[in-house]
């Protein structure tokens, strides 16, 4: 039950920091698929799915970011997020995340398209920490 108020509430926060915002569109690798709001602000908002695994396995990550000032080929951005899986036998927290991202834009004229690594402590309840890391590519939307 908690973990459906902390997604309901995580979701909530995500639609109300600003209804009309660029999406963007990231994948990681082979591991997961992200939708963010627009990295041109403050605060943004992603949501990752890590997939290739059975569909009770399936992991969910929202995250709020704070994001830098860009400059002309690379963007720098730190958040907090939480990773779970709402599907499996058990509703369970697996761990809280503290990504840190690098946005790299390799052709100045092509802002649209850009190059993500990814660098992201878990704090694993009642366990121990793992560092994970992401590398892949970003397609933002709009203008």
């Amino acid at each position: 039950m908690k973990i459906l108020k902390f997604v309901t509430f995580s979701i909530l926060l995500l639609i109300s920091t600003e209804v009309f915002s660029q999406l963007s569109v990231s994948s990681y690798s082979i591991y997961a698929l992200g939708v963010s709001t627009s990295h041109t602000k403050k605060v943004s908002g992603e949501l990752k799915l890590f997939g290739n695994r059975m569909f009770d396995e399936i992991l969910y990550e929202p995250a709020v970011l704070f994001n830098f000032s860009g400059k002309e080929y690379h963007q720098f951005s730190i958040g907090v997020g939480c990773n779970f899986t709402p599907f499996g036998s058990f509703d369970r927290i697996n761990a809280l995340t503290v990504p840190f991202q690098l946005q790299i834009f390799p052709l100045a004229e092509m802002k649209k398209i850009s190059l993500l690594i990814e660098l992201t402590p878990e704090f694993i309840p009642e366990e121990s920490m793992n560092l994970r890391h992401l590398w892949g590519i970003r397609y933002t939307f709009g203008n």
